[in-house]
């Protein structure tokens, strides 16, 4: 038992590691969440380049890739059209179909050869879509904040800005991806920008897991243009925040006899945005007009005093919060160049670990407790513990994120 549990894993050495990755390490951001979730996980998949075999069909990533198209499309007709405040319902909903159609016949290869069932399923995807074009036209007609870009690159051969890069040692490691949407508000000479990332699945903004290295993305890419971004758009750039945008069907289960106003709150409900924003009430205000009486859209909370709670930060966090961003790049950079090839993953609960949902648990054979393989457990924090593991992290410049 005891010889069991100090058989290891190993690490790769220097040039095993150079041989698989190379000496410039090209991420995106769901590599950089494989390696803070699972160091094994992530040698199987972006080392040794392991597939699991799937079943052919529409699934997450395909319908992903339908409703950017949908909601890029859709936004750009609109501004042609006058504005979110100038389009009534009718028209929105004849864009959705229009672009649903067009997009099933120039995207998906032999749509009607497909089964009855693949289109039944798609065309499930336009209703959903009447409820998130209907809630994104609500609230962009409330807002000083416009959509800017969309499908922004960074890096790669059609990138309008640079990938993020650093050094660490003699790797260097670049980020490329792309931003689903920019919201900008020219205010004072300055273009105050949030990032907007739509999400097909149940993924929200969680500090938890931002605490742990997770869900980094969007804060990079909003200090990247913090950065870069006056060359593109021409203004000196402010970051006023991310937000994640439910992009999926909502299914409520209500009663039969539920008022259309207790409906249409439930709905509103499903489809609020998680994120963090700029906490400066001016800026607030010009993302929703009501935001400091009743925010419908915007993750905060306004208390009877009128003080706002939940989903802000101050400019002065959000630089400690930039620089908590660059070093865990950093780190991510050292864990790969030193090998680790640990079977480490994360969870929320005994439930809820990143084994669950991995194509390599046969290759891996877990086992808690034998050389480096250990759960790594997401402890829960609130707002105020993880502004002061942020201040924390900004003083002690030179040790690694824990």
């Amino acid at each position: 038992m005891d010889r069991g549990r100090s058989l290891g894993r190993g690490r790769l050495s220097g040039p095993a590691v150079e041989a698989l990755y190379g000496r410039s390490l090209h991420m995106s951001a769901s590599r950089m969440d494989q390696v803070k979730r699972c160091h094994f996980g992530y040698f199987m998949q972006y080392g040794l380049r392991a597939k699991d075999r799937r079943p052919a069909g529409f699934e997450a990533p395909e319908i992903g890739t339908f409703i950017h198209y949908l909601l890029e499309n859709v936004a750009r007709e609109v501004k042609i059209r006058g504005g979110w405040a100038a389009v009534q319902q009718p028209e929105l909903r004849q864009l959705v179909r229009e672009y649903t159609d067009r997009y099933a016949r120039e995207e998906i290869d032999g749509y009607q050869e497909k089964s009855a069932r693949f289109r039944y399923l798609f065309s499930r995807l336009r209703t959903a879509a009447y409820a998130i074009v209907e809630d994104m036209a609500g609230e962009l007609a409330q807002s000083d904040f416009s959509p800017v870009a969309f499908e922004l690159g960074f890096g790669g051969k059609d990138g309008q800005l640079p990938a993020v890069t650093i050094t660490e040692g003699d790797q260097r490691l670049s980020v490329s991806g792309k931003v689903d949407r920019v919201d900008g508000w020219l205010h004072d000479g300055r273009l105050y920008l949030r990032v907007v990332d739509y999400k097909t699945g149940k993924k929200s903004f969680d500090l938890s897991d931002l605490r742990y290295g997770l869900g980094i993305q969007m804060l990079l890419y909003l200090f990247t243009l913090e950065q870069e971004g006056r060359s593109y758009f021409g203004y000196p750039i402010v970051p006023a925040g991310v937000l994640y945008h439910p992009a999926r069907e909502v299914i409520l289960k209500a009663d039969r006899g539920i008022q259309p106003e207790k409906l249409q709150l439930a709905l509103q409900s499903a489809l609020r945005r998680s994120g963090m924003v700029l906490s400066d009430p001016q800026v607030l205000r010009a993302m929703e007009h009501s935001a400091l009486e009743s925010p419908h859209y915007l993750p905060i909370k306004v208390k009877k005093d009128g003080t706002i709670a939940d989903g802000v930060a101050s400019a002065e966090q959000l630089g400690k919060l930039g620089r908590y961003v660059d070093r865990l790049l950093h780190q991510i950079a050292r864990e790969i160049g030193s090998g680790s090839i640990d079977a480490d993953p994360v969870a929320h609960g005994p439930q809820d670990r990143a084994c669950q949902h991995c194509d390599f648990a046969a290759a891996c054979g877990f086992q808690e407790g034998r050389g480096g393989d250990r759960v790594r457990y997401i402890r829960s924090v609130d707002p105020g513990e993880f502004w002061k593991f942020v201040e924390e992290e900004s003083r002690e410049e030179g040790s690694p994120c824990r």
